[in-house]
């Protein structure tokens, strides 16, 4: 699949099947992830992927909130391991890498036959906690991945015209 093509197609997935995602899809998402982008070319995340059925319920506590997703058969957290450190235009270090990850693992997810969807409300102290986060770590998202068991259309996008500007608003 082209790039341009997942961007245009990929939908976000809030029911999943009861199929394990294989090891290798897995394997390979994480080393997308490792991949992507970050500040400086630190890499201060860490890349956590939850199969173990027990993880899975307690990740599910965790996100309660945001009720079919979390039935997915894979939940990722991405964590940033310098989460107090703020760029010199005084944005978060570790939310921007980690979401650019996040950003790859969608697109890569859909290039391999899966569906997923970021998870926007959740605790990230608990979910922290239930995957061990050592100080200094937090999670900064969520993504349930699995194969689609819904195939809803594409939510609308707002125009071009409403959503670009050049050189100044």
């Amino acid at each position: 699949m082209e790039f341009m093509d997942a961007v245009n197609s990929r939908i976000s997935i809030r029911k999943y099947k009861d199929t394990p995602v294989e090891q290798e899809k897995i394997d390979t998402l994480l080393e997308l992830m490792r991949r992507a982008p970050s500040a400086m070319n630190r890499q201060e995340w860490k890349f956590v992927a939850i199969t173990d059925p027990e993880q899975l319920k307690k990740m599910r506590v965790a996100c309660e909130s945001r009720g079919p997703a979390m039935t997915a058969p894979l939940i990722f957290c991405i964590c940033a391991t310098e989460y107090t450190e703020l760029n010199d235009s005084g944005y978060n270090r570790g939310t921007i890498d980690a979401s650019i990850a996040t950003t790859l693992l969608h697109y890569a997810s859909f290039g391999l036959g899966l569906g997923s969807c970021w998870i926007g409300s959740f605790d990230p102290d608990m979910a922290g906690d239930i995957i061990g986060c050592p100080e200094g770590t937090r999670v900064v998202t969520v993504v349930t991945v699995g194969y689609a068991d819904e195939a809803p259309d594409p939510r609308p996008r707002k125009e071009f015209k409403d959503v670009v500007v050049y050189d100044h608003f």
